[in-house]
C-alpha cells in the first residue's frame, strides 16, 4: 500500500456551495461555474490515489476537462497569462492520466469477453487481462507521482486563491448574494 497522498484542504467561498442562481452578475456566475468544475476535480484525488474505482480516472480527466472549458468559454474575464497557465497546468494533469484509463478501459472490456468465453480462447483472454493489469499497475505509480507533484505545486490553492478573488472577491460575498 503506498503512502498516504497529503490532499492539501482548501477552502472554497461559501457562495460556491449554493447553486447557480442566473440573478448573479457574469462574474460571479463565471467563477462559481469554474469553481465548482475545479471542486469536482478534487473530489477525485483520493478515488485516484486509493486506485479502488476504476472509474476514479476517468472521473478526474472529465473533471480537469471541463474545467478547462469553463475557463477557455469564459476567459474574457481573467488576466490571459493567468489563465493560459492554469489551462496548461490542467491539461497537462489531465494528459498524465490518458494511459491508464486507456488501461481501464481495456481491462473492463477483457473481463466481460472472458465472462463469455471458454477454451483456448479464455486462456488467452485471461493471459491478455493479466498483462494489462499488471501495465496498469505500473502505471498506477506515474498516478501517485502526478497526484504528489499536484499537491507539492500548490496549485489546488493558487486556483481556488486566483478564482475566489477576480473578477469579484466571493469571500466578501458571504453565502446568500442577490
Amino acid at each position: 500500500m503506498p503512502e498516504a497522498l497529503p490532499i492539501s484542504e482548501v477552502a472554497f467561498p461559501p457562495i460556491v456551495t449554493e447553486p447557480l442562481d442566473p440573478a448573479w452578475d457574469l462574474g460571479i456566475a463565471a467563477q462559481h461555474i469554474v469553481l465548482s468544475r475545479f471542486r469536482s476535480l478534487l473530489e477525485q484525488r483520493q478515488v485516484v490515489w486509493d486506485n479502488a474505482d476504476l472509474e476514479g480516472v476517468h472521473e478526474i480527466r472529465v473533471a480537469a476537462r471541463r474545467t478547462r472549458t469553463a475557463l477557455q468559454t469564459l476567459s474574457v474575464l481573467w488576466d490571459e497569462p493567468d489563465l493560459r497557465r492554469f489551462e496548461r497546468y490542467l491539461e497537462r494533469f489531465a494528459t498524465e492520466f490518458g494511459v491508464a484509463r486507456d488501461l481501464d478501459v481495456m481491462i473492463i472490456y477483457l473481463r466481460e469477453l472472458l465472462a463469455q468465453a471458454a477454451g483456448e480462447r479464455a486462456s488467452a483472454l485471461s493471459w491478455l487481462l493479466e498483462r494489462n493489469i499488471e501495465r496498469r499497475a505500473a502505471e498506477q505509480d506515474k498516478l501517485l507521482q502526478v497526484l504528489h507533484q499536484f499537491e507539492r505545486d500548490s496549485f489546488p490553492a493558487a486556483f481556488v486563491a486566483y478564482f475566489s478573488q477576480l473578477p469579484v472577491d466571493l469571500w466578501s460575498l458571504g453565502v446568500q448574494h442577490g
